[in-house]
């Protein structure tokens, strides 16, 4: 059988290089997963320690492992500290996070997820000049384009409803010759039909933006899609205009949609997409968290909806079943099965001729977001090959993935 494209991503942030150095401490996690896995690349989350990147592209080299630039170019930048004056502004006119079912850790972990709005110019192009000279500077084979995308539902049910800054209003005028502050009533009148229905109303839909997209919107959800396909554009060129490979970082497609990410308009500007199909991770992009916060905010909207009976319609909508409670989905995670329903959903898109697609796959074990241990891995492996994909990602940071999940994922991949 052909050898499968297998990559890891790694994160250096606020590690000393002597501890990376200690013992051979990066160099020996490194060359197990190039000796069990093969590995092909290496993606590599910004660190403003250059002695940190310097040493990992050594050992990268000496290896004969590619190193792709992991940027995150809307949220978490290393070099632009966003503040929430600065982020994209909800329907109500309020910026930063939302308050309605949103992460409940949100805002006391490492990375606070402001979303820059990809229409205001100031702020990308400073973000664009750093991404430029990192990309060039530090060598890297390509790039994986990470925070191209508005809010999730972790950020909180408001900002979903992004955006309406001066700069969104101004190119929704230009563009369409309409004034975006119109649909700030479309949004309030959505919520309150929200607040209204009954479970029964739920059964016409059949997926998770059929609950609040309406044909009054389809302009204002349009015109975000094609906000963040014109950024993402702008940073895939530069990349591919310097000889480097775009991967594109992007949600599961059962919530994809929601945060304005298309995947077959965005496929016609990359070499590969990396679906997050993350099915035991309680954190932002999770499908876990994810869910659990879009059905919170469901509920924190109608409280009259039963919590169970909700749960039930969202499971029938994504085509798995789902633990009982909010509380349950974030404790024992989705389903594996989901797998194989978002990647049948991602063949149907009738994306750009070869575009692959390397699904990323939860691989960590970190307390209080996320255990996959070999149990799981070999459910993520198994449907790897039913679907006959041609590579994977193991997510999403090499120092937290175990060494016996490494080595079980090597094990498994010799037998095929």
């Amino acid at each position: 059988m052909k050898k499968k494209w297998i990559s890891c991503q790694i994160v250096l942030n606020n590690i000393e290089t002597d501890a990376l150095i200690k013992n051979d401490y990066l160099k020996r996690k490194i060359a197990i997963a190039k000796e069990t896995l093969d590995l092909d690349a290496i993606i590599i989350w910004p660190d403003n320690h250059k002695k940190n990147l310097a040493l990992i592209q050594e050992v990268c080299s000496n290896f004969k492992i590619k190193t792709y630039l992991w940027y995150p170019v809307l949220a978490d930048i290393s070099a632009f500290q966003i503040k929430p004056e600065q982020s994209v502004e909800a329907f109500n006119g309020k910026p930063g996070h939302g308050k309605i079912g949103r992460w409940k850790k949100l805002g006391h972990v490492e990375e606070d997820f402001l979303f820059l709005c990809p229409n205001e110019e100031k702020y990308v192009m400073e973000v664009f000049k750093h991404y430029q000279k990192q990309l060039l500077e530090e060598g890297f084979d390509g790039v994986l384009l990470d925070r191209i995308r508005f809010p999730s539902p972790a950020n909180g049910f408001e900002t979903l409803f992004t955006c309406f800054c001066q700069a969104c209003q101004d190119k929704f005028q230009k563009d369409y010759n309409e004034d975006l502050n119109h649909y700030r009533d479309k949004i309030k009148d959505l919520l309150q039909e929200l607040k209204d229905m009954k479970i029964k109303d739920f059964s016409g839909y059949r997926n998770l933006s059929d609950v609040i997209i309406r044909n009054n919107l389809t302009k204002f959800y349009n015109f975000r899609e094609n906000s963040i396909f014109q950024l993402t554009k702008m940073f895939a060129d530069y990349a591919k205009q310097n000889g480097k490979t775009v991967g594109l970082n992007l949600f599961a497609p059962s919530i994809a949609y929601l945060s304005a990410q298309n995947y077959k308009l965005l496929s016609g500007i990359c070499d590969w997409i990396k679906p997050m199909l993350y099915c035991h991770t309680a954190g932002p992009a999770g499908l876990p968290l994810e869910f659990s916060c879009f059905t919170e905010a469901i509920m924190n909207i109608n409280p009259d909806l039963k919590e169970h009976k909700l749960i039930r319609e969202i499971s029938r909508i994504l085509g798995v079943n789902l633990p009982g409670s909010i509380n349950d989905i974030l404790e024992k995670g989705v389903t594996e099965n989901i797998i194989y329903q978002e990647i049948k959903q991602i063949q149907n898109y009738n994306l750009k001729e070869g575009v692959n697609i390397y699904p990323g796959l939860d691989s960590v074990q970190i307390r209080g977001i996320s255990y996959v241990d070999k149990q799981i891995l070999e459910k993520y492996l198994s449907l790897i090959f039913e679907l006959n994909l041609k590579g994977m990602i193991m997510s999403w940071n090499l120092l937290k993935i175990p060494d016996e999940n490494i080595k079980f994922v090597g094990d498994f991949l010799l037998k095929q």
